[in-house]
């Protein structure tokens, strides 16, 4: 019982709230179910010697409980050719069979006198004999029958035990499964894209942890709002730079969407890690897959001119999205890219 107590403690360790730095949920889950597999295979063999012990128990009370009865038998057999004597002596009138006994040869009287008595006293002796055994088997088949019932109680005791542990191992091998899921998961969206060297003006980290989106040469111009087709107005900067330059990571992100439209053409939505989301649109092409996790100045995309702007140069529509909506992009480039 202690070592199962020790084995689901180490299973609950995985979900003891400790700080991510300093725990490996998923090494414990592991050592947990080593420790639970071990627990499992002692009390498994437990289980099979209590087993072995209750047939053994058995074995010996079946055993008791026949000689019991032969005794039981012998003695009642003993009792039954007495009586049939007695009953003999009776219906012959008592004195009666002295008369056979004397029947044809008085010389054999004393003979015959003795072997009756003898016979009477031999029938006497095997009651006798018979309940001697008979209280003892009886006082055998008390303690056999005390030591099956702790064997059958011992029996019972290792296969709950085994219940348990099979349980709980069930129970730690399903979290382990779940917590290589989200490994497998972490891994794959810690897996960075090796970034290019950065362009010089363009890719290279400020201060403010952020990059500018193009490589030079490139110029902009603040538009927010300005007037667009359909009584739209414009939510973004468009950043000027030839067609395939190339467009990077404005800060340290997830890649969380790739798509296009009629009028942005081939879009990119950057999820910051700072909570921001942040719009591409316009691009020539991809340089890394949705889910990818980026650095600030990381490669993501080429320039262009797709969707609504193949009619003008080839540009970058940049957006931030905060919380309440879209705002004016222009001071965010102004700081990163000069």
């Amino acid at each position: 019982m202690r070592r199962l107590v020790f084995g689901l403690a180490l299973l609950v360790l995985p979900l003891a709230g400790v700080p991510a730095a300093q725990a490996a949920p998923l090494d414990d889950a592991r050592r947990g179910e080593r420790a639970l597999e071990a627990e499992l295979r002692a009390a498994t063999t437990e289980l099979q010697a209590a087993e072995a012990a209750l047939a053994r128990a058995e074995d010996q009370l079946a055993y008791d409980q026949g000689q019991l009865e032969a005794a039981d038998r012998q003695q009642q057999g003993a009792r039954a050719a007495l009586a049939g004597q007695a009953a003999a002596m009776y219906r012959s009138g008592g004195l009666a069979i002295a008369d056979v006994l004397l029947d044809r040869d008085p010389a054999l009287v004393p003979g015959r006198v003795e072997m009756a008595t003898v016979l009477v006293s031999r029938h006497a002796q095997l009651i006798e004999d018979a309940q001697v055994a008979g209280d003892a088997y009886r006082s055998v088949l008390g303690r056999v029958t005390r030591g099956h019932e702790r064997a059958r109680a011992l029996r019972d005791q290792a296969r709950a035990a085994v219940g348990r542990l099979e349980s709980g191992l069930e129970e730690a091998r399903a979290l382990e499964a779940r917590l290589a899921r989200l490994e497998q998961r972490r891994r794959a969206a810690a897996r960075v894209t090796p970034a290019p060297a950065p362009a010089p003006g363009g890719g290279s980290v400020g201060a403010s942890g952020a990059a500018c989106i193009l490589e030079r040469p490139y110029s902009f111009v603040d538009s927010w709002g300005a007037a667009r087709s359909g009584g739209r107005r414009h939510e973004g900067t468009d950043v000027m730079a030839p067609h395939g330059a190339r467009v990077f990571a404005f800060v340290d992100g997830v890649v969380s969407r790739e798509s296009s439209s009629t009028n942005g053409g081939i879009q990119l939505y950057l999820q910051g890690d700072n909570g921001v989301e942040y719009f591409y649109a316009h691009l020539s092409g991809y340089a890394v897959s949705t889910g990818t996790r980026v650095r600030a100045g990381q490669l993501v995309a080429y320039n262009g001119q797709t969707g609504n702007a193949r009619y003008t140069a080839p540009h970058t529509h940049f957006e931030v999205h905060l919380a309440g909506g879209p705002v004016n992009p222009y001071p965010y480039l102004k700081r990163a890219c000069g």
